[in-house]
């Protein structure tokens, strides 16, 4: 019998396709007071449990498929030594057909995921994009489309518990300290995002961070320009998307994309049309001279740095907003960006305080987001940028980073009454 663990969107995606291939399994989900009255009616062949399993079920088990925000060292799976733990990323590898692109990283790889689905789908591909964006991988399995291409952003968790993962190219984008209050190390964290390259065909590295991997790399992107086949693709100045970390998204994208028929003309067009995901360096006001930028998704330090370099100027005319659970980051790095490009900084969250232990310049503690919108547009003159870009996960005040970005673009709209 299969357990499914974790009655999240992820687990009921793994009940979804198990259910449509005949394999009975049981759902199970540890926090308490968790409600599976809905699923129930949704899964009636499927039996769940919440909080703790009966001993004559745990009997049962032969196979675990595990939710990403499950760990694999909680104390409750030591009930299950010798029994297989897989996720929903390994379930897929085993049963896709099609070649899959996959794409991991710290930062980044919701915007390369996006990139890379969109080049392929403007060259004549049907595409599948889904994992750790959009839809849950093992929907796109049981879906009414025939895909010829599966585009998967991955996260470490997903990574976790995957073998058999065969990529037709695949890529980490970038390493940065996150999560570490599920890793010992910044190198156990990079060892989980390094799975995604066991059986990959091409694998894709940052030219600037290639000294960092053991693989050897088939091909790595950076430097300058954009080429294709040792040729311009377009001027870097006709991309829709400006900056260093767009230019790398663009590269990614063109060396993910390499092992496929593409022509220069569709990479064009996309990078001409393509202007970022919402939540990520967003643009969401522009009054009195002052721009509003959202960048909820920023959710670890190496996020936030590169948002405050791609629209630092020669004058410190940012003002940032930051702030929420850390997740055991250390916040230092900050400090000589935001001492350079910041002219003040306000903190809110649970981890606030941690965070102005680190940046230097003047800076303010407040209880709120919408506080510290308040505040900012208080301050802020001509020429100024509003930067909220977290560096820290969303949620002690939020359900998630999409749920803070619309908090952010509201209290914004309200305090500039457009």
């Amino acid at each position: 019998m299969i357990l499914v663990a974790g009655l999240g969107i992820t687990g009921q995606s793994v009940i979804q396709y198990l259910q449509h291939e005949d394999k009975p399994c049981i759902g199970f989900d540890t926090r308490q007071g968790f409600s599976v009255v809905k699923l129930q009616k949704e899964y009636p062949k499927v039996k769940f449990y919440t909080e703790n399993l009966p001993e004559n079920v745990i009997a049962q088990i032969t196979q675990i498929i595990l939710s990403p925000g499950i760990s694999t060292k909680e104390a409750w799976l030591t009930k299950f030594l010798g029994i297989p733990i897989i996720g929903d990323i390994e379930l897929f590898a085993q049963n896709a057909k099609q070649p899959i692109v996959s794409i991991t990283g710290s930062n980044g790889k919701s915007t390369v995921t996006s990139l890379v689905a969109q080049v392929l789908t403007e060259a004549g591909y049907l595409v599948g994009m889904g994992g750790n964006i959009g839809v849950p991988a093992l929907n796109l399995l049981v879906d009414d489309n025939n895909y010829d291409i599966f585009v998967l952003e991955l996260s470490s968790f997903q990574l976790e518990t995957t073998n058999s993962l065969h990529s037709k190219s695949a890529t980490i984008l970038n390493i940065c300290e996150d999560h570490m209050d599920r890793y010992n190390s910044l190198e156990d964290y990079k060892q989980a995002k390094m799975r995604i390259f066991q059986q990959a065909e091409l694998i894709v590295l940052p030219e600037f961070d290639k000294d960092n991997y053991t693989q050897k790399a088939g091909t790595y992107f950076g430097g300058e320009g954009l080429f294709l086949a040792g040729k311009e693709i377009m001027p870097v100045t006709e991309m829709a998307l400006q900056g260093e970390h767009h230019l790398l998204n663009a590269q990614a994208t063109v060396a993910l994309t390499s092992v496929f028929n593409i022509l220069a003309t569709s990479y064009k067009k996309v990078f001409k049309k393509f202007k970022g995901l919402e939540h990520r360096t967003q643009v969401v006001a522009f009054k009195n001279g002052v721009k509003w930028i959202n960048d909820s998704k920023g959710t670890n330090v190496g996020a936030t740095l590169a948002a405050i370099k791609s629209l630092a100027s020669k004058d410190a005319n940012i003002i940032l907003i930051a702030g929420g659970v850390g997740k055991e980051s250390d916040f230092s790095p900050l400090k000589s960006v935001v001492n350079k490009h910041c002219k003040y900084s306000f903190l809110f969250g649970r981890d606030a305080s941690l965070i102005q232990q680190e940046i230097s310049g003047k800076n303010t503690i407040v209880t709120t987001l919408s506080e510290a919108v308040n505040l900012a547009k208080n301050m802020a003159k001509e020429g100024d940028t509003v930067l909220f870009s977290p560096a820290c996960a969303s949620f002690d005040q939020f359900k998630n980073y999409i749920e803070r970005g619309e908090a952010f673009k509201k209290s914004v709209k309200e305090v500039l009454s457009v």
